[in-house]
């Protein structure tokens, strides 16, 4: 049994351990710490480690590096408005316009204004179709309310679809918008009387004809439908005369806030396959050290090691582009462009030589 001064000397060094707790670094599978600082372990604090990063990058548009202290004092700054009140500080976050992983309210530029036209325009159209009444005496209660919710159904996939970050899917929005109409989009009509679609359907079942109002409360709710189906071909109007600034290929010039949110998540991927190119590098003990001083000799370029490339990459993917892409809009675009074909090509030379 251990005598009183080990009892103590047990329990002093366990207040310690708790008071002041162990510096630990994870490692993978192998024992090796990831080549790029960051942890590549499975445990459960791996995965912590990784939500936190995360939160990180959608918070401040910048992607964890920990040898990298200046670049998140930076990107702090940026997000953060600090100033002084009444003898205290007091900050404000400023989200970002669209370098992080945004929600629907978080659209911005051409998109966020056809967004909200189409949520102003639903506000108006469905509280009309909620107060629509059959104006046939045999109209089936259940069929009546089931061709209202699918009408209700279809604007609420537009304002989601509208609202999708990195611009809608423009065979989605055409299918919405042909359900309701029962034509295709691009072919509009004067007379909302003779609607197809969805909307026809609902007419037929509510008895919606010119030639059964009777009364003046009927006026109006023959009126109401024919409002909502106004509201509907107005919206098809409009998307498509805008749906090219969306698509992904085609000659028009894309919308610059749109393209900025794609942008934005292809520089995500790229830094995302530098730390897959780490661990895969690690796996096979060509590890951080090694990569420093492997050096990738091309004919027509000057040398340059294997860390100094991805590492270059991982920089200007996740810190420099996005920074470059905020303060100069389309003339960022363009440096960024040129900085990445450059890469490219020096990446595929690389490719080349490990394949030799």
């Amino acid at each position: 049994m251990p005598d009183t001064a080990e009892i103590k000397k047990i329990t002093g060094a366990m207040e310690d351990a708790v008071t002041y707790p162990i510096l630990t670094k994870e490692v993978n599978g192998n024992g090796r710490a990831g080549g790029n600082g960051e942890s590549t372990g499975t445990t459960d604090g791996g995965s912590l480690t990784r939500a936190a990063q995360g939160a990180i990058r959608d918070l401040l548009g910048w992607r964890y590096r920990a040898d990298d202290p200046k670049g998140f004092v930076a990107a702090l700054a940026k997000a953060v408005d600090l100033k002084e009140v009444e003898g205290h500080v007091e900050w404000t976050w400023k989200a970002r316009p669209f370098m992080v992983q945004a929600d629907l309210g978080e659209v911005t530029g051409a998109q966020a204004s056809i967004h909200a036209r189409a949520k102003v325009a639903s506000e108006h159209a469905l509280p009309l179709l909620d107060t629509l009444k059959p104006l046939r005496p045999d109209a089936d209660e259940e069929n009546v309310e089931s061709i209202r919710s699918m009408v209700r159904n279809a604007w609420a996939g537009l304002i989601s679809e509208l609202g999708l970050v990195g611009g809608p899917r423009l065979q989605r929005v055409d299918m919405l918008l042909a359900q309701l109409l029962g034509n295709h989009p691009a072919k509009h009509f004067d007379d909302p009387e003779h609607v197809k679609g969805q909307l026809g359907e609902l007419a037929k079942r509510f008895g919606l004809k010119r030639s059964r109002v009777l009364t003046v409360d009927e006026e109006q709710n023959f009126t109401n439908f024919l409002i909502l189906v106004d509201y509907t071909n107005s919206l098809s109007q409009t998307w498509e005369a805008q749906k090219k600034f969306f698509a992904r290929n085609g000659t028009a010039e894309k919308f610059l806030g749109t393209q900025l949110v794609r942008l934005s998540q292809a520089l995500a991927v790229i830094v995302e396959s530098v730390h897959e190119a780490y661990e895969s590098m690690d796996s096979v003990f060509f590890g951080a050290d090694e990569r420093e001083v492997a050096v990738l000799a091309f004919a027509d370029h000057q040398p340059i090691t294997v860390a100094e490339l991805l590492n270059w990459v991982e920089q200007f993917a996740g810190v420099d582009a996005p920074q470059m892409i905020e303060d100069s809009g389309k003339d960022g675009v363009i440096t960024v462009s040129q900085t990445l074909s450059k890469m490219a090509v020096l990446l595929k030379l690389a490719a080349a030589e490990s394949n030799k």
